[in-house]
């Protein structure tokens, strides 16, 4: 099977990576399976015209940390695509970011120094599609992440191409092209809303179209990126800045709309009395500048671990002063986390 190797900035932990891009176990597309040798990551996506299983696994020392990587079916693999799917594991698994300066600010933050000791080496994981980037970002706007991903599966098995390779079937993300055919009727009929449907096949369309293009979105700034973004039905800031995040690897994002990550600074950092978006967005910036989607990573890891948790009860505050419990309620609104869909 052809294969090539990729090195990774150390620390780099493959596995917590790779998990991050698997958010349940309903996910359809991107699969890892535990191995002695430190886990192996698979997904089905497309070169060219041709459909591959793209597996990987880590290789190399601790201190030099490499992937490699594979495809099949091998009759098909030429070295430009190799290549190519080289430059995809490469930016999916963000291999050439430098947590050097990130480690370096967390001298005087007790909390976020004991989130990145638990989870040392995870990097910001990327989608290798604008388009899944957006579609996966609707479909988590307003609902539980559990449910958003059984949505994206039943989406990506009715839209998706499947490869058959060795007795298992295999599912590709759906093209926009795809979707650009699909009706808010059939979308209705996987349990989306209408607003997500129609914000879905619109997002379609101007991937389809060549209007949006990660080419052509990668050289802006951020805020150029998210008023692009919000151009289309449905899309806001909240759901831009994680496309930003999780497609386009940027790191100095935090998505203060998000109840969970407004609710972690709060609660942390704030000994529970409210802030409003703005106060998060600057407290982030004074406190991870240059790195807030990977304290807003860290933050998504810790409550996976169950070290961060939004339940009332004392905590450690980030300044290891004793925080007392407060009566005073977080402002809540369910638009404040998602956009408008």
């Amino acid at each position: 099977m052809p294969e090539h190797t990729l090195r990774a900035l150390a620390p780099f932990d493959f596995a917590s990576t790779a998990r991050f891009l698997r958010f349940t176990d309903a996910e359809a597309v991107d699969t890892f399976t535990d191995t002695p040798e430190g886990g192996r990551y698979a997904r089905a996506i497309h070169f060219g015209e041709q459909l591959f299983l793209l597996s990987v696994e880590p290789d190399g020392t601790p201190a030099r940390p490499t992937l490699r990587l594979k495809l099949a079916p091998e009759r098909f693999v030429t070295q430009q695509i190799l290549d190519d799917a080289a430059r995809v594991v490469h930016d999916m698994f963000n291999l050439a970011h430098d947590l050097a300066p990130w480690r370096a600010r967390l001298v005087r933050d007790p909390l976020m120094r004991r989130l990145e000791a638990e989870h040392r080496g995870l990097h910001l994981p990327r989608w290798p599609s604008l388009f899944e980037a957006l579609v996966t970002s609707i479909l988590l706007q307003q609902i539980a992440t559990s449910v958003a991903i059984t949505f994206r599966r039943r989406v990506v098995e009715r839209y998706g191409e499947r490869l058959e390779l060795e007795g298992e079937t295999h599912f590709a993300f759906p093209r926009p092209e795809t979707l650009t055919r699909a009706s808010v009727e059939e979308l209705r009929a996987l349990g989306l809303s209408n607003a997500k449907a129609a914000c879905i096949i619109e997002a379609a369309r101007a991937c389809a179209s060549g209007e949006l293009t990660s080419a052509s979105l990668e050289r802006e700034d951020n805020e150029t990126v998210i008023a692009r973004l919000s151009a289309l039905r449905g899309i806001g800031r909240w759901t831009a800045e994680w496309v930003l995040m999780l497609h386009f690897g940027r790191p100095d994002l935090f998505p203060a709309a998000d109840l969970f990550l407004r609710g972690v600074v709060v609660k942390y950092y704030n000994r529970g009395a409210a802030m409003n978006e703005r106060e998060i967005r600057a407290f982030a910036a004074g406190r991870w500048g240059g790195f807030e989607s990977y304290a807003a990573l860290y933050f998504l890891a810790g409550m996976r671990a169950g070290t961060i948790t939004l339940k009332p009860e004392c905590v450690l505050s980030s300044d290891q002063r004793d925080a007392k419990p407060t009566h005073r309620r977080m402002r809540k609104k369910t638009t404040d986390r998602h956009d408008e869909t």
